[in-house]
């Protein structure tokens, strides 16, 4: 259940590729990727929260806000902005900005583009995160989904986790 080639998240995207080094070595970052590793999140969604959390952290430099009525235009114009690769020149999202709360925000919001995607509806004004994840959890793979591939966030020496090992942090 990876976000679709081109997406925000997906496997050719860009996105967030110049803030991976830089929180594969922050010791709180690798705190809340063990924890929500714990939880059951694979590396894709990590990515893909990060993905969306550097995407809108650089609509929200530029002035631009996302409004349920955008045109077709619009909507094109802020993917592309979000889209854009991170660039060595570009001003770094800090890495404080990647808590817990942030990920779990984001990685909801492309569950909300992927309930879409999939032709699911949400009736009534809202839906609690937690029941949208477990339907997509238990209807569609979200959670158990995942191809081999190389460790995203390899679990850190001690000296970032302060213990023994990555599963030793609480």
């Amino acid at each position: 259940m990876n976000a679709p080639p081109g997406t925000v998240g997906g496997p050719d995207s860009q996105v967030g590729k110049g803030s991976l080094p830089r929180l594969r070595t922050d010791r709180e970052f690798m705190r809340t990727a063990v924890l929500l590793r714990e939880e059951g999140w694979k590396d894709w969604h990590l990515l893909t929260a990060i993905a969306n959390l550097v995407g809108n952290h650089r609509l929200e430099r530029q002035g631009l806000r996302p409004a349920l009525n955008d045109s077709a235009e619009r909507h094109t114009q802020l993917k592309a902005v979000m889209m854009a690769p991170e660039l060595p020149d570009d001003e770094p999202v800090p890495t404080q900005a990647f808590t817990m709360t942030a990920l779990r925000s984001h990685l909801y919001g492309a569950a909300l583009a992927t309930a879409g995607n999939l032709g699911l509806v949400a009736r009534g004004s809202s839906i609690r995160p937690e029941v949208l994840l477990r339907v997509l959890g238990d209807r569609y793979g979200y959670w158990t989904d995942d191809v081999e591939h190389a460790d995203m966030f390899v679990s850190p020496p001690p000296s970032i986790t302060g213990g023994e090992s990555a599963a030793s942090v609480s």
